[in-house]
């Protein structure tokens, strides 16, 4: 008879446990009784979402070979929340890039270097390069010579309009000279 009454009150206690109080609830409030709202509100970008790659191979004229492998990395990510108006948070991780350049004149490779935002240190302070991706990297054929290479590189921080462009010349000998370039408006 015992046994017959525990089974009974088992039973009872598993019938009821059906989740009834929870019926007329919205899913954000049980989400928020059971301390989870935060969890599934969270909204991911990345930004680009797949690797980018874009290789450029450039024979001048002047004898320069300049072989540009400009690539996103996964490491070090900008990340840039937003609360939205229903309380949930959106994440945007923007991945930095980088480029593997060769130089070479006739055939005979000059230097090879990884470019990124560590050559430029001395240019900014180290908050705008904790923030800034690189957003390019470009020959400029028409300041290029018979001596020396010119590329252009811009860093932005995202979702702002605060950049800083710069000017690399590689010379025929390996040495690299940057500069900031400063964007002066025409007037007419």
């Amino acid at each position: 008879m015992n046994k017959f009454l525990f089974f009974i009150l088992v039973i009872t206690a598993f019938v009821s446990c059906d989740g009834r109080e929870r019926a007329y609830m919205t899913n954000e409030a049980i989400l928020k009784e059971d301390n989870l709202f935060k969890t599934f509100s969270e909204e991911l970008h990345f930004i680009p979402e797949r690797p980018v790659v874009i290789e450029t191979d450039t024979i001048l004229s002047t004898g320069f070979e300049i072989k540009i492998n400009y690539h996103s990395t996964e490491h070090n990510p900008i990340i840039l929340s937003k609360k939205n108006k229903s309380d949930s948070i959106t994440y945007s991780h923007y991945k930095n890039f980088e480029a593997n350049i060769d130089f070479s004149k006739n055939s005979s490779l000059i230097t090879a270097f990884v470019l990124n935002k560590t050559h430029f240190n001395q240019f900014e302070s180290p908050a705008f390069w904790n923030n800034a991706i690189m957003q390019y990297v470009w020959i400029n054929h028409e300041a290029s010579d018979e001596n020396r290479v010119q590329l252009h590189t811009a860093f932005k921080i995202p979702e702002t309009e605060i950049y800083k462009d710069f000017i690399l010349s590689i010379f025929a000998d390996g040495t690299t000279e940057i500069k900031e370039y400063q964007i002066t408006p025409k007037t007419i």
